[in-house]
């Protein structure tokens, strides 16, 4: 997820806008803390066109993956074949939270009345 400056955009005002994957972030080639241009998908969904390169001071930073689990500090590892590192740690908490969240998901078991928030919200 990039966080942005807020901006005014076609009635909206847009301070967050997914970048999907690392791929998408490579493809583009986004840095920390350069302008970018953003439009919304669709009439809705905000996202990066594209980098504005002219105003790159050098003080950009490259980003890259994590390579550990931010919450277990277990490997974060990259499948052959898909778009994104998860973390492999078995007893991970934020793994488990959102492996429960889905089993009572409606593509799950379809229980109703459960309660879903993020795990950083849960574990306040």
């Amino acid at each position: 997820m990039a966080i942005l400056e807020p901006v005014k955009l076609a009635g909206s005002t847009i301070s967050k806008t997914t970048l999907h994957n690392e791929d998408f972030i490579k493809e583009k080639d986004l840095k920390i803390g350069d302008h970018v241009i953003i439009q919304k998908a669709g009439d809705v969904i905000p996202e990066v066109v594209e980098a504005v390169k002219e105003k790159r001071t050098g003080k950009e930073i490259e980003f890259n993956m994590p390579e550990v689990c931010p919450v277990c500090g277990a490997p974060a590892v990259r499948e052959k074949g898909e778009a994104i590192k998860r973390c492999i740690g078995i007893e991970c908490p934020a793994r488990n939270f959102r492996n429960i969240v889905h089993f009572a998901s409606k593509a799950g078991m379809d229980i109703d009345g459960l309660r879903v928030c993020n795990y950083r919200t849960a574990n306040r």
